[in-house]
């Protein structure tokens, strides 16, 4: 008679105890990552929006102070001095350029105001695409009021929303005043 070797292996409860564990160790990490890429694509709205100031800045320089005070100005003058840069919009994966006059492709919306931070999006307008969309990932470049010789601006961004982008609690903005 021969001895029979006692099987290896795991039991159905060892078996469960670990897939619960898993389960659980997603459910932790899952909304972390989602947390981390969407902090990624905020950070990148913010990159476009220096990227966008820079362009600003060197059209204050070739015109002695005095900022666009519509896209068609700084569209015309980035183009014709090459200085102008295309980026992607993070929320929608389009590439934004100045050679594009459409809502949401191009590299900014352009809106009159003073350079006071915004209470809200109706504040300086409604920012919307094809259809009333809202533009995600937007960059907005407020203009100073007509009269003060275009000597200051405000850059903004949206979000994922459509709303403006907050940093520690308020909205988030570049700007030379």
């Amino acid at each position: 008679m021969t001895k029979r070797t006692p099987q290896r292996g795991f039991t159905l409860i060892e078996l469960m105890v670990v897939i619960v564990i898993i389960g659980i160790l997603v459910a932790i990490a899952l909304p972390n990552f989602i947390g981390a890429q969407d902090r990624a694509k905020i950070s990148s709205v913010k990159s476009n929006m220096h990227t966008f100031q820079t362009m600003i800045e060197t059209y204050g320089v070739d015109w002695g102070g005095q900022y666009p005070n519509s896209y068609v100005s700084i569209q015309t003058e980035a183009v014709a001095q090459d200085y102008t840069k295309d980026y992607a919009n993070p929320f929608t994966g389009v590439k934004v350029s100045l050679q594009n006059d459409t809502n949401c492709l191009r590299l900014a919306e352009v809106v009159a105001g003073g350079t006071a931070t915004p209470a809200s999006d109706t504040d300086t307008g409604v920012f919307g695409g094809p259809g009333g969309a809202a533009c995600l990932g937007q960059v907005i470049y407020r203009r100073s009021v007509l009269g003060s010789n275009y000597g200051k601006y405000a850059i903004y961004g949206l979000n994922k929303t459509g709303a403006w982008i907050n940093d520690k609690g308020k909205v988030f903005e570049l700007s030379n005043g």
